[in-house]
C-alpha cells in the first residue's frame, strides 16, 4: 500500500492529512488531530492510482498549507529502557517478546495509527535501550506512551524523555583505559551523535513522495508458547539460537550451500520452488526484531540476521550481516545447485 501523511498547525495543535492507496481506483483521506484517530474519512475514486495520482492529490493539499516540518521544529520523544543485561542479538534475550509484545508494538501502532511520531533510530549499550521518536503532539504522545506502560502484562523500567533533542546516556568505558584514549572515545561519540542529529537536515525529503506499507499492515508477530517452541525447535534441530550461525562449521547439522548476493531474478525462482514444497505457516526469526509469520514473497525481504523456515523445520535460509545468504536442508541444497549448474563458481566463494 502507498500513502502520503502531511500536517498542519492549526491553534498551536498539529493536525494531519493522510492519504492511503485502498485499491488500483480507492483512495482513502484521513484527517485529524495528531495524537487522536481521524475524527474524518472519505473515499474518493481515482482512475488509477499511482505515485503521481497520490501527488496530485497531495498537491491540494499543500495549497491549504499541509506540509512536511521541519525536524528541528519538532519535540524528540526518547524512550529509555533499562534492561537486564544481555550479549548478542536481542531477539535471543529471554524478556525480548514480552517487551515487545507488551511495549514495541503497541507503542508503533499508536503512533502510526494516530500519526504523531516518526521513528528516528535506536541504539543500545550496556542494558540501555534507547528508541527515539519525533513527536508532534508531545502530551498526548506521553498520555499514550504511560497507557500502554500501565497495561502491558510484563514490566519494564521506562523513562519517558521528551525535549527538543535526544536524551543522551553516555557509554561506561572500562576504567582501566587509559585517560587519553577515555577523552578521544568521548569525542568521536559526540560528533556521532552531532551527526546523527544532523541527518534530516542533511537529507531533506520530498513531502509527496509515497511510502509503501507491506500489505497495509504489519507482519503478524509470534508470542508466548508458540514462539518459545519454535525458537527451542531451531535450536535443537539447527543449533540455531537466534544470535550468529556460524553454517560454515560443524554448527549446520547437514549441508550447506552459500552466496554473496544474488540476483533478483534468482531470488524469485527460489522463492517458487519454496512456494510448491512449503508446509505452512512461513515464519522468519530476524535477530534484530523478533519472530514473525511471513508470505514466501517476505523471503528476501533484507533481515541483516536472521532465518527463514517453515512448519516441517527440514530446511533453512539464513542471512548474515555480512550480506551472504546460506541455504540448508536436502532438497534446498539441491535446488540451489541445480539453479547455479552454469555458474557453480558462485556458490561458497568469498
Amino acid at each position: 500500500m502507498q500513502r502520503i501523511i502531511l500536517y498542519k498547525q492549526i491553534d498551536q495543535r498539529w493536525h494531519y492529512v493522510r492519504l492511503s492507496a485502498l485499491s488500483e481506483t480507492e483512495l482513502r483521506v484521513e484527517t485529524g488531530c495528531c495524537g487522536m484517530k481521524p475524527d474524518k474519512e472519505e473515499t474518493v475514486e481515482i482512475e488509477l492510482i499511482s505515485a503521481e495520482a497520490l501527488r496530485q492529490e497531495g498537491e491540494k493539499w499543500l495549497a491549504e498549507g499541509y506540509g512536511k516540518p521541519h525536524p528541528h521544529s519538532l519535540q524528540v520523544m526518547t524512550l529509555h529502557f533499562q534492561m537486564r543485561r544481555w550479549t548478542g542479538y536481542p531477539a535471543g534475550a529471554p524478556w525480548y517478546d514480552d517487551w515487545t509484545s507488551g511495549y514495541l508494538d503497541p507503542i508503533q501502532q499508536v503512533l502510526d495509527d494516530t500519526c504523531n511520531g516518526i521513528p528516528r533510530g535506536s541504539e543500545r549499550f550496556s542494558g540501555n535501550y534507547m528508541h527515539y521518536y519525533t513527536v508532534f503532539n508531545t502530551d498526548l504522545a506521553q498520555e499514550a506512551m504511560e497507557k500502554i506502560a500501565a497495561a502491558a502484562p510484563v514490566k519494564f523500567l521506562l523513562d519517558i524523555h521528551i525535549a527538543n533533542r535526544e536524551k543522551q546516556v553516555h557509554i561506561p568505558i572500562d576504567p582501566n583505559v587509559p585517560e587519553y584514549l577515555r577523552s578521544l572515545f568521548r569525542v568521536v561519540e559526540k560528533s556521532a551523535r552531532t551527526i546523527a542529529h544532523e541527518l534530516p537536515v542533511l537529507f531533506p525529503s520530498d513531502p509527496l513522495l509515497p511510502e509503501f506499507v507491506p500489505n497495509g499492515s504489519a507482519p503478524k508477530r509470534i508470542i508466548g508458547e508458540r514462539a518459545k517452541f519454535l525458537r527451542q525447535t531451531l535450536k535443537e534441530k539447527w543449533h540455531f539460537d537466534s544470535n550468529f550461525w556460524d553454517p560454515l562449521t560443524n554448527v549446520s547439522p547437514s549441508e550447506v550451500v552459500f552466496l554473496n548476493g544474488m540476483a533478483e531474478e534468482k531470488k524469485q525462482l527460489i522463492a517458487q520452488v519454496i512456494r510448491e514444497r512449503i508446509h505452512e505457516p512461513l515464519y522468519l526469526l530476524d535477530c534484530e526484531a523478533g519472530l514473525f509469520e511471513i508470505g514466501t514473497e517476505q523471503i528476501f525481504g533484507g533481515a541483516h540476521e536472521g532465518m527463514v523456515f517453515d512448519a516441517s523445520f527440514d530446511w533453512v535460509i539464513y542471512f548474515s550481516h555480512h550480506y551472504t545468504i546460506t541455504f540448508s536442508g536436502d532438497w534446498l541444497v539441491t535446488a540451489v545447485k541445480a539453479l547455479y549448474s552454469e555458474n557453480p563458481e558462485l556458490l561458497n566463494a568469498w
